[in-house]
């Protein structure tokens, strides 16, 4: 009896201790959706960069893989900026999204920031410089520092110098990735 006593009372503390457990995982799981949850727009888009919509940016200045001075005023129509890397399956998926979007809409101004990796960036910039200028840079470069970009694929709109949308999902008309939705 004396066993049977015991074998109760470790069985009553296992379920209290797994009680404990699971209200802790749970309160957890709260605070990681809110976290999440800050990341994601109206719209279901999820921000891309750490840089936010209505941050002022000013005018985007870079060299060209051709070797041109690229300079996107302020006043200008809205931007996109693209940023992908090579090694990143998404930005893969993605890059002939934005080709698209440049064919479908000729007088987008589109600018594609393709992210350093030790010479694997050649096929993509290839792909890239017949259509937008292109800009190859590490991940500690100017332009992906003046967007806070946290992870590839990211696409960032700036319209009369300031961040209008941020988006991971590829260009599309009328979507968060372009310029005709405000913060």
């Amino acid at each position: 009896m004396f066993f049977m006593a015991i074998a109760v009372a470790l069985v009553g503390a296992l379920g209290m201790l797994n009680l404990l457990l699971s209200i802790g995982v749970v309160r957890r799981l709260r605070q990681h959706t809110e976290l999440l949850g800050d990341r994601v727009s109206a719209d279901g888009d999820v921000a891309a960069s750490a840089v936010s919509v209505g941050t002022r940016i000013g005018a985007v200045r870079a060299r060209s893989t051709l070797g041109a001075d690229l300079v996107f005023e302020e006043d200008a129509e809205p931007l996109l900026v693209a940023v992908l890397s090579p090694d990143c399956s998404p930005c893969r998926e993605r890059l002939p999204l934005v080709l698209e979007h440049v064919d479908r809409n000729p007088q987008a101004r589109v600018l594609a920031v393709v992210i350093e990796e030790g010479g694997l960036e050649a096929e993509m910039v290839g792909l890239l410089e017949p259509v937008v200028p292109v800009v190859v840079e590490p991940w500690g470069g100017a332009l992906p520092r003046l967007f806070e970009v946290e992870g590839t694929p990211s696409f960032v709109t700036v319209t009369h110098g300031v961040v209008t949308a941020t988006s991971v999902f590829a260009p599309r008309t009328g979507g968060a990735a372009l310029g005709s939705v405000t913060g």
